[in-house]
């Protein structure tokens, strides 16, 4: 699989959240199935994750995922990911990584 994501700032009533849009795909010949990826952060900063548009994901296809940050104490941001998922009736190896490159302001 190949994970993308477009990142973008929107402002509420609260101030200014990050929203991004995480996009999954998948380029093996085998269906995933029940395919899962989850985030976390500091307990500081709140985070939003919806829910996939699917948990299945057929040949070249892909699916979407949305999450919102909202960061008032303006700490660094730093965030664990984590992603699994089937290929083939197997589980595959769960994929985490952290990440802490992002918009000074977040």
């Amino acid at each position: 699989t190949i994970h993308k994501a477009v990142v973008s700032t929107q402002s509420t009533g609260e101030g200014e959240r990050l929203k991004i849009l995480v996009e999954s795909r998948n380029n093996t010949a085998a269906p995933i199935a029940d395919y899962l990826f989850q985030a976390a952060v500091p307990k500081s900063i709140q985070i939003s994750l919806n829910a996939a548009s699917s948990t299945m994901i057929a040949p070249n296809g892909t699916v979407h995922q949305e999450m919102f940050i909202s960061n008032p104490s303006k700490t660094t941001l730093k965030m664990r990911l984590k992603v699994s998922y089937t290929s083939g009736g197997v589980p595959a190896p769960e994929i985490q990584e952290t990440l802490a490159s992002f918009p000074v302001s977040y």
